[in-house]
């Protein structure tokens, strides 16, 4: 099987397998106080300090660990927003787990403002320069794209926030730039910034949240706790050492060279096929890819291809089974007709050149037997 739909997950890393085997027998509860329990904290703390140098600080009350991204992103928007009638502003471009938030406070009376996409599919800078002469409590804009691979500039967007409102607070959900392009969280200038385990290879059921200042966010979820009364519930510990490991074992510059070439060789091939669209921008993410096939639906062709095991996706895996129209190419203008007809190609250092050219011929081939079919 060729797996191609790596932004949705990643296959298990053999490190993390290595390391969930190995603490099976740590499991006593970090937060008692007998001598084993006190060893399991230790671990816990140096698992965190690991990840948060892969982030670029240093850790000190300053990493939540959640059950998911998803988590991540409801406590660092849930958790900072007030009653107020300040703006509570995100992005068109937003996963559903920040997306469906933003909504939710809308619903509930906030005053919700949403940023539009160019046709590059990154935040419109202009347009999010105009809204913040308004007052704004909170901004929260994703780093990567996780339809396109849009490269959002965070470092520039929080320095426009926090030069017109130095006390908003600026999340940005962080999943597909974690562990595939650099990351450092103190020069981006965030508040918040949400993680995932299993996009890079860890297991699924990880996340975790920077915080900047931990004082100025308040607990969604409540019980004995844990995580500094921010995030109770008893520490997954297998998973936040498998995610340690992963982390400090990853090459990202090495890594990001090896999928570019993935990611390159797959344009060239598509550049000069007739009827076919590259939407995401040369200046994206190499990790992910959108397509469009003029003239099909897109969720056919992942069908098809499927039949010769290669797998790609339609988009977000928390949102594609719900409409053809793909949300993210909607608002960076893309027609409803090359909308309807996109898929997402998906990287990981899984993947040889071998399996890329394969899959090429495989979709492309399927794709010219739909189009005759539907003449």
């Amino acid at each position: 099987m060729i797996f191609l739909d790596n932004a949705s997950t990643t296959k298990l890393n053999k490190m993390a397998i290595s390391e969930i085997e190995k603490s099976h027998d740590l499991f006593y509860n970090p937060s008692a106080v007998y001598g084993k329990s006190l060893e399991v904290k230790k671990l816990l703390d140096e698992a965190k300090n690991k990840i948060c140098n892969f982030i670029g600080t240093k850790f000190n009350s300053n990493l939540i660990i959640t059950a998911s991204a998803t988590e991540a992103d409801n406590l660092a928007i849930f958790g900072s927003v007030k009653k107020t009638d300040e703006q509570i502003v995100f992005s068109m471009g937003e996963h559903p787990a920040v997306f469906n938030c933003a909504n939710e406070l809308k619903a509930r009376g906030y005053n919700v403002v949403f940023v539009p996409l160019n046709s590059s599919g990154e935040v419109d800078l202009n347009i999010l320069a105009e809204i913040l002469k308004k007052p704004t409590a909170f901004v929260s804009i994703m780093h990567v794209n996780n339809e396109t691979g849009a490269i959002n500039d965070i470092a520039k967007i929080s320095k426009m926030i926090k030069s017109a409102w130095p006390n908003a607070i600026f999340h940005s959900d962080g999943v597909q730039a974690f562990g595939k392009i650099p990351v450092n969280v103190v020069n981006l200038g965030v508040d918040l910034y949400s993680i995932s385990g299993h996009k890079i290879g860890a297991p699924k059921g990880i996340g975790c949240l920077y915080v900047k200042n931990i004082s100025k966010l308040k607990p969604i979820i409540f019980g004995g706790g844990q995580e500094f009364g921010i995030r109770s519930g008893t520490e997954n510990t297998q998973f936040i050492l498998a995610l340690a490991k992963v982390v400090e074992n990853l090459d990202v510059v090495k890594n990001y060279d090896y999928v570019s070439n993935l990611n390159n060789y797959v344009r060239e091939f598509f550049s000069d096929k007739q009827g076919v669209v590259i939407n995401s921008s040369v200046n994206s993410s190499p990790y992910v890819l959108s397509i469009s096939f003029d003239g099909v639906r897109g969720e056919t062709l992942v069908h098809l291809v499927e039949q010769f095991d290669v797998i790609i996706g339609t988009g977000s895996a928390c949102s594609s089974k719900k409409t053809a129209n793909n949300r993210i190419l909607q608002a960076m203008g893309i027609s409803k007709k090359l909308n309807e007809g996109s898929v997402r190609i998906s990287f990981s250092v899984e993947n040889s050149l071998d399996e890329i050219k394969t899959a090429c011929d495989i979709i492309y081939s399927q794709y010219l037997n739909l189009k005759e079919r539907l003449k």
